[in-house]
């Protein structure tokens, strides 16, 4: 306080501090802690909401204050949940999939986009032909919504795992596809666009969905365990409400929400990659019933299509992995 006050105004600042001091922990003591944790070990521009939620107040609104947490790798969001040391996860649909299968506690409480950007993603001007793809290099990742995916790809192409060389990339398969070292990347659409859109200036090839035999089911859910949900209902709906709050606020303001959150995590890239990516994703976050909404479609035909590509020995009921009861 003395850096902003005169010596005149000492006593009088000092009386403000004391006041600050008496009123902050008592606001703090009515808001509801949250813990989020993601499902990268870094910040990406998929958090656009949840920092512009934290930035805004819109958490705030519905009484609660929410903590960003980061786990250590891409497959341990659902363990975080399932032992207490988070509360509301962020999470690939296929890790539903598998935490069911090998008993871990956790169910999705809402989607985040409403359908299936993943895509494999070509040099701008260059073809994608799904009959050509035997004996190409393709840039992977670690994840299971990856290796999924690519479960369906080379299904549709009529070729084994031997057919094509899978690269795995640790961080960011697009600069091995700009210097030629593979012939596709993988990954969500808005991810590569934004790289290649922001770096090179021009748009890559992208081939997803039908094109590319992946089914056209969410990617991401918001979940947590059935255990802190039991006693924290009315905290989770509030947290999806909040987070409602700031969708819709961050689509209708997509470059100042991608500029919120480029200022709170500066190593996630520049604003213009944010801003690209961001946009791309705002597109994808409603769907016929608006945001979040679930179906047992979604989860029929996901579990369905890892049992018939032999990542899962069988398929549990829809309710297995999923829940529309907290949704506001």
């Amino acid at each position: 306080m003395t850096s902003v006050c005169s010596i005149r105004r000492l006593a009088a600042c000092a009386l403000s501090a004391l006041l600050a001091l008496s009123v902050v922990p008592a606001r703090a003591a009515t808001l509801t802690p949250v813990r989020f944790v993601y499902d990268w070990p870094v910040a990406d521009f998929d958090m656009v909401p949840i920092v512009v939620g934290q930035q805004m107040g819109f958490y705030e609104k519905h009484g609660l204050k929410v903590d960003v947490l980061f786990p250590p790798d891409a497959t341990t969001t659902a363990r975080m949940l399932a032992t207490s040391r988070a509360d509301i996860g962020f999470e690939a649909t296929t890790d539903l999939v598998f935490a069911a299968q090998q008993g871990v506690p956790v169910v999705a409480i809402a989607n985040f986009t409403q359908s299936n950007s993943w895509c494999l993603i070509g040099r701008p001007g260059e073809t994608l032909d799904m009959s050509q793809l035997k004996g190409k290099s393709i840039g992977v990742f670690t994840d299971s919504w990856t290796k999924a995916m690519m479960g369906f790809v080379l299904k549709k192409a009529n070729l084994q795992d031997t057919d094509v060389k899978q690269i795995i990339a640790q961080d960011d398969d697009i600069p091995l596809l700009l210097t030629k070292k593979i012939d596709f990347a993988t990954n969500a659409a808005a991810y590569g666009l934004a790289e290649i859109v922001d770096g090179a200036k021009q748009q890559p090839t992208l081939a997803c969905n039908d094109a590319i035999g992946v089914p056209n089911i969410p990617v991401w859910s918001f979940t947590a365990a059935p255990a802190w949900l039991k006693t924290n209902a009315a905290t989770a709906k509030a947290w999806l409400a909040g987070t409602s709050d700031a969708i819709d606020w961050s689509i209708a303001h997509p470059k100042e929400a991608a500029a919120i959150f480029t200022k709170a995590y500066p190593p996630a890239g520049s604003l213009n990659y944010n801003v690209i990516g961001w946009t791309y994703t705002a597109g994808l976050m409603k769907g016929p019933d608006g945001y979040f909404k679930q179906n047992d479609t979604q989860w029929t035909v996901l579990p369905a299509a890892l049992k018939d590509i032999g990542q899962i020995p069988a398929v549990k009921p829809p309710a297995t992995y999923y829940t529309n009861d907290y949704l506001p």
